[in-house]
């Protein structure tokens, strides 16, 4: 009995002692809990931006690109993304399709290149003559294509990836945009087109194609020709058809697209399929000029001339400066920095669709939007010296472009004879296109032509007594550059005749024979 009572008053002294020590346990989780909960309600801003940098660093880390570049883009970023490129890349929220902008300075320098789609542009440039009894007879436009996809790669830095599809924004700032979209996918395949889309309509934009920001560009370049030209200054006289209108495209799908968006917005009141003709580069046609395309005598000023004006050393020196700068940024050889124009071509998807600009793997030397401001100073003053300060490529650009040029002359003068219905044409092309066409003309200024720029060239008529007198006004990006024109003498209206004895002297002022000897000769 006395071992047996015993063993029970020990495992009851046992029982009490755990239930002591259970007390204590939790007298002891409550105070820590009370402590934690203090402890975070002081320090609970910090830990969430822990909690937030551990988030962004292993979504930055998924991007495998040094944590530098988004190399995937979403039609709706989350406010998770928004919230990590602000700590991180420290951008400025915009919205790219208004006047709105947090740096206008840096839009006036190559960001002006992207050309950002703005609805209030549309009535913006329409140099509606004030009662001076001119009539507006014929325009020819000339287009750049619009926002693209780059052709080139930054070094060892793949190109971010950009959505092919109309985001809600874009669709809810434009009200023409998803207008555009169901007349595009009602509409068949253009055969002579390769079986081209009409728009950009995939899940990401491949290599050089148009983007949808690209054909909203052109869309508001539509309608902005059609509140100028046919709102404004009735250019088919309460009398539409399509035989009135030509459009022109080189065979490019981002070329072929901006033709198709720019003329839905241009009749976007008409309910009208217009057939796109196809075109090379330069818009020779045999056909509509009269002349032939084929110049072997080309290849004789391929070759830049021995006493072609030089860079000076400055601009030189400026110039190595900067490869030099961007090879340790990219952590590649300078010479793998070869042209500026690639490298602003690669960079520039990046500014226009406000994706991070490049970093080096230990992210203490960055591209910034100063860097990018030199390169496009750069680059201008090197398109300035390519066009400009070569005698021999002067030349070629004066032959190759002189088909154009006498076919334009020619529907001027039908329009004059009243020998033709053509109100409008349209070509659509590329910088290549239109940069040698401006210098031509005298009025290149160096710098590479925005997105979704635009040159027109208008006839207008004016009664003068019992005669009908003619007049040229040169119209680039909804600027009145007719004044500058050499042959026009300084007049804002140019009398169609100093257009005439243009086309009739270019060549001989530059020094060559005329159009047929300089190609047949060799």
């Amino acid at each position: 009995m006395l071992i047996k009572y015993t063993v029970m008053h020990r495992d009851r002294d046992a029982k009490k002692l755990q239930h002591k020590d259970h007390h204590q346990s939790m007298i002891i989780t409550k105070v820590i809990i009370v402590d934690l909960m203090a402890r975070f309600k002081r320090y609970r801003y910090k830990i969430i931006v822990a909690l937030l940098v551990i988030i962004i660093l292993f979504y930055l880390y998924s991007q495998k690109e040094y944590g530098s570049e988004l190399m995937s883009q979403q039609e709706f970023k989350q406010p998770m993304d928004r919230l990590s490129e602000q700590l991180l890349f420290q951008r400025q929220n915009k919205n790219l399709h208004s006047n709105n902008t947090t740096n206008d300075r840096f839009l006036q320098g190559a960001a002006g290149y992207c050309n950002f789609p703005n609805p209030a542009s549309i009535k913006e440039g329409s140099h509606h003559l004030d009662t001076q009894g001119y009539k507006l007879q014929l325009a020819l436009m000339m287009i750049r294509h619009g926002d693209r996809t780059p052709i080139h790669t930054l070094a060892n830095r793949p190109n971010p990836r950009i959505s092919c599809k109309f985001s809600k924004n874009e669709k809810q700032t434009h009200w023409i945009v998803d207008k555009f979209i169901t007349r595009m996918q009602n509409a068949d395949k253009d055969g002579s087109f390769e079986s081209m889309q009409r728009y950009p309509n995939q899940p990401y934009c491949r290599q050089s194609y148009l983007t949808p920001q690209g054909a909203v560009q052109e869309l508001l370049n539509g309608l902005q020709a059609k509140h100028k030209y046919i709102d404004g200054l009735d250019l088919f006289q309460q009398d539409f058809s399509e035989r009135k209108v030509l459009v022109k495209s080189t065979v490019y799908p981002r070329t072929y697209q901006s033709a198709n968006a720019f003329m839905f917005g241009f009749l976007s009141d008409y309910d009208t399929r217009l057939k796109i003709y196809k075109a090379k580069t330069d818009f020779c046609s045999e056909k509509d000029s009269g002349l032939s395309c084929h110049c072997p005598g080309l290849e004789k000023y391929s070759e830049p001339l021995k006493n072609m004006r030089k860079m000076s050393k400055p601009l030189l020196q400026t110039i190595a400066n900067f490869k030099r700068k961007m090879s340790r940024i990219l952590s590649v050889d300078v010479k793998e920095i070869r042209s500026l124009t690639h490298v602003f071509d690669s960079l520039m998807v990046r500014v226009c669709h406000d994706v991070p600009l490049p970093c080096n793997k230990a992210r203490d030397s960055c591209v910034d939007r100063t860097i990018v401001d030199t390169l496009w100073g750069l680059v201008g003053d090197d398109l300035l010296h390519h066009y400009l300060y070569n005698e021999n490529h002067l030349k070629t650009q004066h032959l190759k472009f002189h088909p154009l040029l006498v076919e334009m002359y020619a529907r001027m003068k039908n329009i004059t004879k009243r020998s033709s219905s053509t109100k409008f044409v349209l070509y659509s092309g590329h910088d290549i296109t239109l940069t040698p066409f401006l210098m031509l003309l005298g009025i290149y200024d160096g710098k590479w032509p925005p997105y979704a720029s635009t040159l027109a060239l208008e006839l207008y008529s004016k009664e003068e007594g019992s005669k009908l007198h003619y007049f040229l006004k040169v119209i680039y990006n909804g600027v009145d550059r007719t004044r500058e024109l050499k042959f026009c003498r300084g007049l804002d209206m140019c009398k169609f005749k100093y257009f005439e004895q243009f086309i009739n002297t270019h060549l001989e002022n530059m020094g060559l024979d005329d159009y047929d000897s300089e190609c047949l000769s060799s």
